[in-house]
């Protein structure tokens, strides 16, 4: 997403509060048109910025400017805390000048509305799943909620039960289209092609398996695993990249002292055919081991919480599995799980049978096909978006 480095230092000098205060100035807006991103939830944000790149790749400069409600500092630069009074909600407008209003899955604000009304912009809802339509009514009178939703030109619903649900609630099915989720997934981690093509002729076609940002209290549980596993496969070779990159002597230590082979990427730069577990201790990408790597176990899914995007890895066609403590991305979890592209991991126990059952190329390349499915459908839906957007906007004279 077009976003120019003085919104991140505005962002930045907000203070220390969970809960910004407004300053009386915002950053020069830039050039070109700008179009407002209402969100509701920061898992939103990414799909405004995947949408941000797609739609401004030619021609004149787009600039999408998100804002939501609860603004916390983890969210970093990457959004502007929402305007909620009618002051501000002015101030704003006024500043930016947004041409467009992209409000993403709900939670419609009635004030909100009609000051983007007032200032004439055109407005689309996306992700749109009928949520919180009751709680916005509240005590209206009738017809409110018809005339708030008759205000969008377009609104594209996640399914025909959200469909259904905006339609009972007043909106004009002619603006309906029943579209699924947006594509939420970051750009494809990048790797160096040369390193790939020596390490993928290193390994041959031995059967790898990877566990990215893996946690040391996890260790016993990857090494029971991988056990286990290797004796369905005995040259089966495990790489280890640590969240902690300063963990990586540990792994190694400890896998050594559990009786494996251990080789370090410093100390020896592609495995050798003794190696039984290779240990990430480099600045690699994880976009290289992905890429190397037919299955991949996010760490931190059993032990220790937090963990990297399992999008990260299906984007790069390694099959997905993971244990239950999957926050912050528990919406792509549950994406993929509904859709048979991964394996829930329950207990600790169960990781070695769950590696020993995708050995079998043919559940592996199943795992992998269903997840493309899952995020390939999302780049259909932006891809519509952003058409839509820079149709509209020509229309507009802009």
């Amino acid at each position: 997403m077009a976003r120019s480095l003085s919104i991140a230092a505005f962002l930045a000098s907000r203070g220390s509060a969970d809960q910004p205060t407004r300053l009386l100035a915002y950053p020069a807006r830039p050039d070109g048109v700008v179009i407002w991103a209402r969100c509701s939830h920061p898992d939103q944000l990414t799909a405004i910025e995947t949408l941000g790149r797609k739609v401004t790749v030619d021609g004149d400069p787009i600039t999408i400017i998100p804002t939501i409600r609860e603004w916390t500092h983890a969210i970093g630069g990457r959004a502007i805390q929402e305007p909620r009074s009618k002051h501000t909600i002015r101030e704003f407008i006024d500043h930016w000048k947004p041409t467009m209003g992209i409000w993403v899955r709900g939670d419609l604000d009635p004030l909100l509305m009609d000051e983007m009304r007032a200032a004439k912009m055109h407005c689309i809802l996306v992700d749109a799943n009928g949520d919180g339509l009751e709680q916005v009514t509240g005590g209206w009178v009738p017809g409110a909620m018809r005339s708030l939703l008759s205000q969008f030109e377009a609104i594209l619903a996640l399914d025909q039960n959200a469909a259904d649900r905006l339609t009972r609630a007043g909106t004009p099915p002619e603006t309906i289209i029943v579209s699924g989720a947006m594509e939420d997934c970051p750009p494809p981690l990048s790797c160096d092609e040369t390193d790939r093509q020596a390490l993928a002729s290193a390994i041959g076609t031995r059967p790898t398996w990877l566990a990215a940002a893996a946690h040391l209290a996890e260790l016993d549980d990857l090494s029971r695993a991988h056990k286990q596993a290797s004796r369905r496969a005995h040259r089966l070779l495990f790489v280890i990249a640590p969240r902690n990159p300063n963990d990586a002597s540990a792994f190694a230590d400890e896998m050594r002292a559990k009786g494996f082979y251990v080789d370090m990427r410093s100390q020896t730069p592609l495995p050798t055919e003794l190696t039984q577990v290779y240990v990430i201790d480099t600045d690699d990408d994880l976009g290289l081991w992905y890429r190397i790597a037919p299955i991949t176990f996010i760490g931190g899914t059993l032990r220790g919480g937090g963990c990297r995007d399992p999008f990260e890895a299906t984007a790069l066609g390694s099959a997905v599995l993971y244990g239950p403590l999957v926050a912050p991305f528990q919406r792509h979890a549950a994406r993929l799980n509904a859709a048979g592209a991964s394996r829930l991991i329950r207990s600790s126990s169960d990781l070695g049978a769950i590696v020993e059952i995708l050995l079998a190329v043919d559940k592996t390349a199943e795992l992998a096909h269903a997840a493309w499915d899952v995020t390939s459908r999302g780049a259909i839906v932006s891809n519509r978006i952003a058409d839509y957007i820079r149709l509209r906007l020509e229309e507009l004279g802009h």
